[in-house]
């Protein structure tokens, strides 16, 4: 079979992005079980901190890379899919993004069916087809007061929510995302009050209200497997908002399992909103976090980018 290369080069068309740190350092080991099936020869590439999967990404794609892998977790795919893109521009729309999960968290491959078998894995990142999916520009707020512009694969969000995302970036993770999400959460409830906030959709009236936590989806999934989203589809071009109004900490321990279930939406303080853009903002400090990352506070725009770039599909 011919090896799959740059057209006029040596270098293989398949880079992968790997976060050694991810999964509690199990993302490399995960990769070499999936390499010993692969028949095409792939570029590995490790990332050494923040924001470098994003750098490697784009050194590789302007390198003639069609297939780019992120090996991590949601925080990887982030970096990567961010890397896609250069002066809000796709730096080409050849380029693929394939996935390897392996992280704490891993929400945004939920959606995607993706095989767990090693074998499998390999068939799909060397031939599996594209699919164009939907992408969040998410322009937000610095804590120093900057402006700046970021792209979500999943969902962003704002409240507890982020503050949440705050304490489990924080913690060691050592028994999973899900049960840390939990624990950061019940600790983060004890002493939180609200976020009064302001939230415009599209060209509906503004909406004035104290909130517990704001999430705003591509993708259905936060938190270790929070269906925060449920009717959040990557491909339809919308925005779906699960706006939680303020609950009190024992109302929000017994509507816990309402995060999990899927049937978030049938509690009476819970609000759905659908929308191709969005606008939060706030008098006072409200911080928000980008697919798992916390990353800086209101006010934040957000805006649907319908079917912005490929990815590696089943």
């Amino acid at each position: 079979m011919e090896s799959l290369k740059i057209r006029g080069s040596n270098r293989p068309a398949i880079t992968a992005i790997i976060n050694p740190a991810a999964g509690r350092r199990g993302a490399a080991l995960a990769w070499r079980y999936i390499q010993a099936h692969l028949t095409h020869p792939v570029e590995i590439l490790q990332t050494e901190g923040p924001a470098h999967a994003s750098r490697l990404t784009s050194q590789a794609i302007k390198q003639g890379a069609d297939r780019i892998v992120a090996v991590g977790g949601d925080g990887t795919i982030n970096e990567v899919v961010n890397g896609f893109f250069e002066h809000n521009k796709l730096i080409s729309d050849r380029a693929m993004l394939g996935i390897v999960p392996h992280g704490t968290g891993s929400d945004f491959i939920k959606m995607l069916g993706l095989p767990q078998d090693h074998q499998k894995a390999a068939m799909l990142i060397e031939g599996g087809a594209p699919r164009r999916i939907d992408l969040l520009n998410v322009r937000y707020t610095q804590m120093d007061g900057t402006a700046v512009s970021r792209y979500s694969v999943n969902i962003a969000s704002f409240g507890m929510g982020a503050m949440v995302a705050s304490r489990v970036s924080r913690s060691l993770k050592i028994f999973g995302r899900k049960f840390s999400y939990v624990v950061a959460l019940l600790r983060t409830a004890m002493a939180f009050s609200g976020n009064k906030v302001t939230i415009s959709g599209d060209s509906a009236t503004a909406i004035d209200t104290k909130v517990t936590s704001v999430a705003m989806g591509n993708g259905k999934y936060q938190g270790g497997g929070m269906v925060m989203c449920p009717r959040a589809v990557i491909d339809d071009g919308l925005l779906d908002v699960t706006l939680i109004h303020f609950l009190r900490v024992p109302e929000l321990i017994r509507n816990l399992p309402l995060l999990y279930n899927g049937k978030i939406y049938t509690h009476p303080k819970v609000q759905y909103l659908r929308v191709t853009s969005l606008r939060a903002d706030s008098k006072e400090p409200v911080l928000i976090e980008i697919d798992g990352e916390p990353l800086g506070r209101l006010p934040v725009e957000i805006s649907v980018l319908p079917r912005a770039m490929q990815i590696v599909s089943p």
